[in-house]
């Protein structure tokens, strides 16, 4: 339907032809923007209402009384299952350390967050087929479990902020489904999901335009030899390379999605694209701004030397895997 409705539009009432770079790109970009809007729209309203029957208190002092390699490992899962950018998970980190769940837990937790969410996995799935979205997010919730419990054990929660041990427990908010002291009936679930959704997708539409947008730039305009040259197996440092080209950028998982699909077409090496998206949705210079708010540059400075050695030996990996 959506690929039926990019054909018409581009092909037939703009005129343009499928043999010129114009037409090429304008054609990528409506195709991938109504389809991810779309699914964006369909996913957040389903998992918003799901979320109306989850209890994010219980939850963390559930976790709490875990041992803990299974509090890490559920605090990544649950990372992992909600449908957060890096500024939506910082407050639930807030959280989690205002209720007292141990810093390297909440780690686990932030580091996960922004990297997987199953809005995003869902997309990837249809991009670039399940098994490297599988592979994609084990090792994500691999690096949260590590990330949390290595920097637990370095004594990196001295470099919080000192206002976050002084405030008294915060009250997460990032659903609005649960009204206190009411139970919400199933109609009601319903139309705050959906209004969740719509407000959420009023948020994020410029950023799906704008990864949209320069995915359909790189598909129609650059040419494939540059991402071989730059970005392929040959180039014994284009993981590095591009994680560091994704620091300055900032979006989330499913406006990256689209660009890595072009790379990936274009000539990228696997590991090399997927390590890239995770640079630009967990180790941009816009999250890093956000997380001074919550870490003193001690703390910061060391997250990102550990996330970016993480993602190298992750893309390396990933480029030795035979997908």
């Amino acid at each position: 339907m959506f690929l039926m409705f990019a054909d018409w539009f581009v092909y037939q009432v703009l005129g343009l032809s499928v043999e010129t770079k114009i037409g090429k790109a304008l054609h990528f970009f409506v195709y991938d923007v109504i389809k991810i809007l779309f699914l964006l729209f369909v996913i957040i309203s389903v998992i918003a209402f799901l979320r109306t029957y989850v209890n994010n208190d219980k939850f963390k002092l559930y976790i709490e009384r875990q041992p803990k390699i299974i509090a890490h490992l559920l605090a990544a899962i649950f990372g992992a299952i909600t449908p957060f950018c890096s500024c939506s998970s910082i407050p639930l980190f807030i959280g989690f350390i205002e209720a007292q769940v141990p810093f390297g837990v909440a780690m686990s937790f932030l580091i996960t967050s922004p990297m997987i969410n199953e809005i995003a996995m869902l997309v990837l799935a249809g991009v670039l087929g399940i098994k490297i979205t599988i592979i994609y997010i084990i090792t994500g919730i691999v690096i949260g479990v590590l990330g949390g419990m290595i920097m637990e054990k370095m004594g990196f929660e001295k470099y919080l902020q000192d206002y976050l041990k002084s405030l008294g427990k915060h009250k997460n908010c990032c659903c609005s489904c649960k009204k206190e002291g009411k139970e919400l009936t199933v109609k009601s679930r319903i139309y705050e999901s959906l209004l969740y959704a719509k407000d959420l997708l009023k948020r994020i539409w410029v950023f799906v335009l704008l990864g949209v947008g320069v995915g359909a730039f790189l598909h129609g305009y650059v040419p494939q030899e540059f991402f071989i040259k730059y970005l392929g197996d040959t180039n014994i440092l284009a993981v590095p390379v591009a994680v560091a080209a994704g620091i300055p950028l900032y979006a989330d998982a499913t406006t990256i999605i689209p660009i890595v699909q072009v790379l990936i077409d274009k000539g990228a090496a696997i590991g090399t694209a997927l390590v890239f998206m995770m640079a630009v949705v967990g180790l941009s210079l816009p999250e890093m701004i956000i997380l001074s708010k919550v870490m003193k540059k001690a703390l910061i400075i060391r997250y990102i030397v550990f996330m970016f050695i993480t993602f190298t030996l992750v893309g390396y990996f990933y480029n030795s895997i035979n997908f």
